[in-house]
Order: C-alpha cells, then sequence, then structure tokens
C-alpha cells in the first residue's frame, strides 16, 4: 500500500512545488508551457515584446534602465530574440538571445552584444535565464560586467 501511495505521489506530480497544485508556475498569460514543446521549440505564450525596469545583482542594488525583449518563434539553436536595454541617462545597447534550452519552468539563452552596439555596451557572450511568473518573465543574466541583472518583464504585445 505504501508503495503504491508513494509512486501516485511521482505519477500525478502531487509533490508540494512540482507543479500539480494551486501554486504551480505557469506560463505568461496563464499558459503553462510544455516540458518539451515541439521539440525543443520556443512555447507560444512566450513570443512577443515584454518590458520593465533592470537592476544589478551584485553587491549593491542598483537601478540599470529598461529592458526591452522580444521573442519570436524558434528552436534551440537558433535566434530567438533580442534584448534592448535603455540605461538611465538615454544610452542603448542590444543584444541578441540564442535559444539553448526549453523546459517546463524556464528558457535558458546565450546573449551576446549586437553588430554596432556602442563601445560602452558589453559585447561578451553570456548565459540569460527567462522564468514564468504568473503573467510575466524574470529575466536574469549571469554577465558580471553587467552587473548581473534581473528584470521582472511585463508583455506589451
Amino acid at each position: 500500500m505504501a508503495a503504491v501511495t508513494v509512486g501516485s505521489v511521482f505519477v500525478f506530480d502531487l509533490l508540494p512545488g512540482s507543479g500539480g497544485g494551486a501554486d504551480a508556475d505557469h506560463g505568461p498569460s496563464g499558459a503553462r508551457p510544455s516540458a518539451a514543446p515541439s521539440a525543443g521549440a520556443l512555447p507560444g505564450a512566450y513570443v512577443g515584446t515584454w518590458e520593465g525596469q533592470a537592476t544589478s545583482r551584485e553587491s549593491i542594488t542598483i537601478p540599470l534602465g529598461t529592458f526591452r525583449l522580444t521573442l519570436k518563434k524558434a528552436h534551440v539553436g537558433e535566434r530567438v530574440g533580442t534584448l534592448r536595454h535603455t540605461d538611465i541617462f538615454g544610452g542603448v545597447c542590444d543584444d541578441v538571445l540564442t535559444l539553448k534550452e526549453v523546459t517546463d519552468r524556464r528558457i535558458v539563452t546565450t546573449s551576446v552584444g549586437a553588430p554596432g552596439n556602442r563601445d560602452v555596451c558589453n559585447q561578451a557572450r553570456h548565459t540569460v535565464l527567462l522564468t514564468s511568473a504568473g503573467d510575466d518573465l524574470v529575466y536574469e543574466s549571469d554577465s558580471k560586467d553587467s552587473g548581473r541583472p534581473k528584470a521582472r518583464l511585463s508583455k506589451i504585445q
């Protein structure tokens, strides 16, 4: 009996935080992304333009300005979108994102500065995680040179 109960917990995904309860993570606009959508494709709920204010996650939190993320349909290995960072002084830097991994909880991309950026823009390759947060996306970058930015982005288009 105990083995059947434990097995049911895993089969029916009933463990807390495992996605079966009311606190389950859902994709943007309430859509729950699939664990393997179309063999590594970006789920349609993520396609569009997202915007929000970014801050640094380094030793002190510093406002970094506005992040505008535009995502399009893509498969793993393909260009999935761009990030436009407008700093607090109005300067602009663009990054190009390539889809690296799609899971049921997050999107992983590789990001690199776009050709033609100003020389103050960070051009180094880095990893960006996009995690669903209700109707929003949480953007997190591991770019130390950029202050390891984090932003909560809302869909605007």
